[in-house]
């Protein structure tokens, strides 16, 4: 295995300078204004993390042995300077802001603790007790008093919020002693630790929080000594590879929150294979550990750096380990069925191909990924607009050769009432003396067949009749689009409809996705009532028909030197 520690301490003797200078930035007036517009965060103003972010990398750059500034004063000095102006933003409650959206925020607070983590270690390892580090040391335990009390007793918002509080509350715990800070860490944790047998948290956000509750479950296990906690994480990491796409990029079309549909790496989750890797001995997180930090470099461990740092400094037995470790690859093949998250998996690893099917609220009910190429289906029907029109599974069942997606809808009309109402004033009315009358169904069935180069979907449809159906192919724009009489060089936003037959799209030069099955009933696609729009970075091939329906449509990934 690669020696991690040495790649970390380069990269951070290389970029320490610059970060010193952001930070002397921060703290003059004159020019912050200017740099936070053109060069700063997204809203353009300074908050508190600017400032409690740095002080880890002043006491790595003091404490660190091999440092250009091994114990410098100025730096101690400077990470004092960057606590004070942290303490500026914090409220008499104890919270800081999230300045996006949340305010007087306890989660935001347990994110900005975190910081103070590499600071307290490091002091209480190597201090020399000088009145510079006692200086530090105080005004941490200070920060630390003040918004533990606000994170225990302040609320929180959403599932990974409890496990931000919680961690953070364990440092807090771990140099004040105050009890209340372990009795609200013990109440998040009697509500039981939501990450199922197979490494799902409740938000199954791959591009975002399952990298928040890991880092904050490897706290929790550190600080209260407990390796337990490090069980989390490591179901998540293994569960991790079942979401990767040939070309690194991890599906995030099940997660619940923001980063669902996102364009996100692997890459974050660099930090936990690698610290992993090293407390487990585990060759498989070894080798995602070096593949991640060869391919990313410092984009791997982002905002982690001083984390990690901190953590192999204070432990050399376990960095040791890198030099008796020897990487093994995961399987190539990942396929798998999560019935909890319902969702499919299925990897064709020599063709750098992964397909996905879901059973959730997100239009696209299956996708594939060729390479670093995207094809995505949608279906839906214009039947009493939404939230019945576009076809979201309400279940997902294995079969012999794939899976079965069924959505089942209902919509009717309301009686009149029975009994004159007391106003005729229509928005005082009580309409829930109305009953529901003259309800119609839709019912869609697809079943996946899963063939080794793509799919062949059965689509049926019944219930009512002449409900005007659509298939949308969705497929990123700037290849080739070769149908049975036209080809067409296809934007980002453009609609086109396949009549009849087939149709070949050129990825590249030999790669291409190969469509089977066309037909075109009606044009009331593109607009049609209820559904949602169309994916504004892909253009739409459409198939459209009536009910009842029986289709059938193949879709499979071909090279030309494959044949």
């Amino acid at each position: 295995m690669k020696n991690h520690y040495e790649l970390l301490k380069q990269h951070f003797f290389k970029t320490f300078d610059r970060l010193v200078g952001i930070n002397d930035i921060h703290n003059d007036p004159a020019r912050c204004d200017t740099y936070l517009f053109t060069a700063g965060n997204d809203q353009g103003v300074t908050d508190g993390y600017d400032f409690c972010s740095s002080v880890p990398y002043f006491m790595l750059a003091y404490y660190l042995e091999d440092s250009p500034h091994y114990r410098e004063t100025d730096l101690m000095e400077r990470a004092y300077a960057s606590l004070c102006r942290y303490e500026t933003y914090i409220h008499e409650d104890g919270t800081d802001d999230l300045l996006c959206t949340n305010f007087h925020d306890p989660a935001q607070t347990g994110f900005h603790v975190h910081s103070l983590y590499s600071a307290l270690e490091l002091l209480v390892r190597f201090t020399a007790h000088t009145e510079a580090e006692d200086k530090v040391f105080e005004k941490c335990k200070q920060l630390l008093k003040k918004s533990g009390h606000a994170m225990a007793t302040l609320g929180f918002h959403t599932p990974n919020h409890r496990w931000v509080i919680s961690s953070a509350l364990t440092l807090a715990y771990r140099y004040t002693g105050e009890t209340e800070f372990l009795d609200a860490i013990n109440g998040f944790l009697r509500e039981g630790v939501d990450c199922d047998e197979y490494g799902e948290y409740t938000e199954r956000s791959t591009g975002s929080y399952n990298n928040i509750c890991n880092y904050s479950f490897m706290l929790m296990g550190y600080f209260l000594e407990d390796p337990s906690f490090y069980e989390y994480p490591r179901r998540n990491l293994k569960l991790m590879y079942h979401f990767i796409e040939p070309d690194h990029t991890v599906n995030t079309l099940n997660s619940s929150r923001w980063d669902n549909g996102g364009d996100f790496t692997i890459a974050p989750y660099y930090p936990h294979y690698l610290l992993l890797a090293l407390i487990d001995e585990d060759p498989e997180f070894a080798y995602m550990a070096d593949v991640l930090i060869d391919r990313y470099h410092e984009v791997a461990f982002g905002s982690r750096l001083s984390f990690l740092l901190t953590v192999l400094t204070l432990e050399p037995e376990l960095r040791a380990k890198c030099a008796r470790l020897t990487p093994k690859s995961p399987s190539q093949d990942q396929t798998c069925f999560l019935p909890n998250s319902r969702i499919a998996r299925v990897y064709q690893p020599d063709k750098k191909l992964t397909m996905t099917a879901l059973c959730s609220r997100h239009p696209v009910f299956f996708q594939m990924n060729y390479g670093s190429s995207i094809l995505q289906l949608r279906f839906a029907g214009s039947f009493f607009g939404d939230p019945h029109s576009q076809f979201r599974a309400r279940s997902i069942t294995p079969t012999e050769d794939g899976y079965r997606l069924i959505c089942e809808e209902s919509a009717g009309y309301r009686s009149q009432l029975e009994e004159k109402p007391e106003t005729s004033n229509w928005r005082k009315m009580d309409h829930s003396k109305r009953q529901l009358i003259n309800v119609q169904t839709f019912r869609t069935e697809i079943t996946l067949h899963i063939l080794e180069d793509g799919v062949t979907l059965d689509i049926e449809t019944d219930g009512c009749e002449r409900i005007p159906t659509k298939l949308e192919v969705g497929m990123r724009p700037g290849g080739k689009l070769f149908t049975e009489s036209l080809v067409v060089l296809p934007k980002a936003g453009d609609y086109i409809f396949l009549n009849h037959g087939s149709a070949r799209y050129f990825i590249d030069g030999t790669r291409y996705f190969e469509i089977e099955g066309g037909f075109c009933e009606h044009l009331n696609a593109e607009h049609m009532r209820g559904t949602a729009p169309a994916n504004p970075r892909n253009f739409t091939l459409a198939m459209t028909t009536s009910t009842p329906q029986k289709s059938t449509v193949t879709i499979r990934a071909k090279d030309l030197f494959r044949q």
